[in-house]
């Protein structure tokens, strides 16, 4: 009997750095996990400083001390570290980053909805272990833990084969986490980033190739092609079904389906 079980919160306070893992989490009335991806810095062109762009990134390491906000951030290669707390200290974040990248020049923050790329999909992605430990049988040397670091999804779901998660977007009819009713919206369509190493930034070669051929040929009996204009697509896409609000979500909760899926 398969019972879908959440195994795994993660939420990036700070956006394209390291993320937090949490034992629950509200879900915003806009759909977005509360404090995801709620304060980005933004370069001399408007844009956001993320792994996209700027590969440098990749040189930076964060970790977060008891809560959300508590950030350490450090450059190793520069033997250089400070402390942050995110909900005050923008300004000098600011500061201290463009020591290293000159192009980074302010910041902005959403606390209602987050800076998240896909504006119509703002739920949380979601993705099965199984998924993530298969992708990283396909690269020799990758784990499980650096599968995750790369593909950095909000929720993971233990206790389902590989692609489970396809279900949650394949007819459109809301699921249930906790107290959550969410929609899955399409199979999360990704960068160049999944194909770095997240603390280096060196390339793995054939990365988008080889997760494009694996995926194709892998396809699951309970997805369709009709929802793939190309197959680097790892995780689902959620947002918050037309006319519900947020709620909460915990470890352990279960993933209710419609009772035809």
């Amino acid at each position: 009997m398969i019972v879908p079980l959440i195994s795994r919160i993660t939420v990036y306070p700070l956006k394209s750095f390291d993320g937090i893992d949490l034992e629950f989490s509200s879900v915003l009335d806009s759909g977005a996990l509360e404090h995801d991806r709620k304060l980005a810095l933004i370069d001399s062109n408007g844009k956001y400083y993320n792994a996209k762009k700027y590969s440098d990134i990749h040189q930076f390491e964060g970790q977060f001390h008891k809560n959300w906000h508590s950030m350490v951030i450090s450059r190793p290669d520069k033997n250089a570290m400070e402390f942050f707390d995110l909900r005050t200290d923008q300004h000098r974040l600011v500061k201290w980053i463009s020591q290293f990248q000159p192009n980074i020049v302010s910041y902005k923050e959403n606390e209602l909805s987050g800076l998240p790329d896909d504006q119509e999909a703002n739920g949380p992605t979601i993705i099965s272990e199984a998924t993530l430990e298969l992708v990283a049988s396909w690269f020799e040397g990758l784990t499980l833990h650096d599968i995750r670091r790369r593909l950095r999804p909000n929720i993971e779901v233990s206790g389902v084969p590989a692609f489970w998660e396809d279900r949650l977007f394949s007819n459109k009819i809301p699921f249930s986490i906790g107290t959550v009713s969410l929609l899955g919206t399409n199979p999360c369509q990704r960068c160049v980033v999944p194909s770095r190493c997240p603390r280096t930034g060196q390339v793995t070669s054939h990365f988008a190739d080889t997760v494009s051929q694996k995926r194709k040929q892998l396809l699951p009996n309970w997805s369709t092609s009709d929802h793939f204009d190309h197959y680097y697509r790892l995780a689902t896409n959620t947002r918050l079904p037309a006319g519900t609000g947020g709620g909460s979500i915990s470890l352990g909760d279960e993933i209710i389906l419609p009772a035809n899926q």
